[in-house]
């Protein structure tokens, strides 16, 4: 949704004051949208802790502090339900990827059926990206699942999976690796990551492998732990799996389990906990990501399941 779009919803709703949450990687443009807010009368309260996606809405702070909605901007709706209006602003981030693909072609040259995918940051590079590919014989694919075509979330990589028996390859389009490695993880086919950023294309391949060896042998622990801790956290939009539920079963296999719950989870909370292996029933990707930083070892709930940990 546009701004302009959000200011008339804002006063239809007569708001006064709007609690605003920027990703990281835009805080710098913390001021951009308060200032319009301002423009038009309504009283902006930026958020300086971390937004991870449209997962993380900070509806308590919002409702302590008085304010009548809130702004998330650069994400779309995830479909968590809030007591306030929510309002999603896209923010989409400028650069030309075609230099990048000009630069690192031979990267993709031996592949003929392309999936494209994409975050919404960088949704309109969409259509630049095909035209390019296709005007150098590559044939593309690409899937809408989410707002836009080709968008993916963190954890919701379906516009990739739905056409990958028609690709050879994907192709993310984004800065860093978080969105293509998201993909990477759940599919055989190779993933190339688009960084505009540093203007190459990576194979993921490589951290893949290392992700799944790490995960593989996290869960060998898991199962010979004694005393394992469970990871949950407050947030609407990351509370996930059944964890008492897991607790009572992996009890009355032997194991002792402990609930640690917190609002955001970092490693530096972890690090000191007495227990032998953890488990995530937070956002997925906090246990596939950075997986060798913990000195603890960590998965994600869906491995016990997945692996029918509970089998005696």
């Amino acid at each position: 949704m546009k701004i302009e779009k959000v200011i008339e919803e804002l006063k239809k709703i007569k708001a006064k004051r709007v609690f605003i949450q920027y990703p990281e990687g835009i805080k710098r443009n913390i001021l951009k949208y308060a200032k319009i807010l301002q423009e038009n009368s309504i009283e902006p309260v930026m958020c300086l802790e971390s937004t991870y996606g449209a997962c993380d809405v900070r509806e308590y702070e919002a409702k302590l502090l008085k304010c009548d909605a809130l702004l998330h901007v650069g994400h779309e709706d995830f479909g968590v339900k809030t007591e306030i209006p929510i309002f999603y602003v896209d923010w989409f981030i400028e650069a030309n990827p075609l230099i990048c693909l000009e630069k690192n072609f031979d990267k993709i040259k031996k592949y003929q059926n392309i999936g494209l995918v994409t975050s919404v940051q960088f949704i309109h590079m969409m259509k630049p990206v095909r035209e390019w590919l296709e005007n150098h014989n590559k044939k593309t694919f690409s899937y809408t699942h989410q707002q836009y075509e080709g968008q993916m979330l963190g954890c919701r990589v379906q516009a990739g999976k739905k056409i990958e028996d028609n690709v050879d390859c994907f192709l993310c389009i984004g800065a860093g690796k978080f969105y293509g490695l998201g993909l990477a993880l759940e599919t055989n086919k190779p993933m190339l990551n688009l960084d505009i950023e540093m203007n190459k294309i990576h194979d993921m391949k490589d951290i893949v492998n290392k992700i799944n060896k790490i995960t593989a042998w996290n869960l060998e622990v898991v199962k010979d732990s004694k005393t394992i801790g469970f990871l949950i956290t407050w947030k609407k939009g990351q509370m996930f799996g059944s964890p008492f539920i897991i607790k009572k079963k992996l009890e009355d296999m032997g194991k002792n389990v402990y609930v640690f719950a917190m609002d955001e989870m970092t490693i530096q909370k972890l690090d000191f906990l007495k227990v032998d292996a953890l488990v995530s029933f937070g956002c997925p990707r906090i246990s596939t990501d950075d997986l060798e930083k913990y000195k603890i070892p960590i998965i994600n709930f869906t491995e016990l399941i997945k692996n029918n940990i509970f089998k005696k």
